[in-house]
């Protein structure tokens, strides 16, 4: 009894579905293609993919970095063990004055705002967001 229910439903399923019917030159087309993959494989004779110039520009700004970095540990480095920080000029940074009072509607305001700028931006990527971006561009 199951085995005729199967056998109907799987006869059912197949007459629902038709595939196309691919012709020669797809199937000639495929055959070429894996040809040719295979002889790139066992040739490597060709030249090797050439870098993209934004490769080079990510390169240049990496070695740019790394120098400011290495610059910047060793200059302060050495004010920290040695005695060279007495030869540097500082700098006076003069201070604002603030009421308490300021200062903590400021927190309660930047924190909202924090706040509501951090969900919005976790927002934007949920399948809801992405329809919105959508719709805006």
């Amino acid at each position: 009894m199951t085995h005729s229910i199967e056998t109907r439903l799987e006869r059912s399923l197949v007459n629902q579905v038709k595939a196309p019917q691919l012709g020669k030159k797809f199937d000639a087309s495929v055959w070429a293609r894996i040809e040719a993959e295979s002889q790139a494989a066992t040739n490597p004779v060709s030249e090797p993919p050439r870098a993209s110039r934004s490769t080079n520009w990510l390169l240049i700004w990496n070695a740019i970095g790394v120098s400011v970095t290495v610059i910047l540990v060793v200059v302060f480095g050495m004010q920290s063990f040695t005695d060279v920080s007495q030869s540097v000029p500082t700098i006076a940074v003069p201070t604002i004055e603030v009421s308490a009072a300021t200062l903590d509607q400021i927190y309660q305001v930047g924190g909202q705002a924090i706040a509501v700028v951090s969900l919005v931006f976790g927002l934007l990527f949920t399948p809801i967001g992405r329809r919105l971006r959508n719709e805006l561009t």
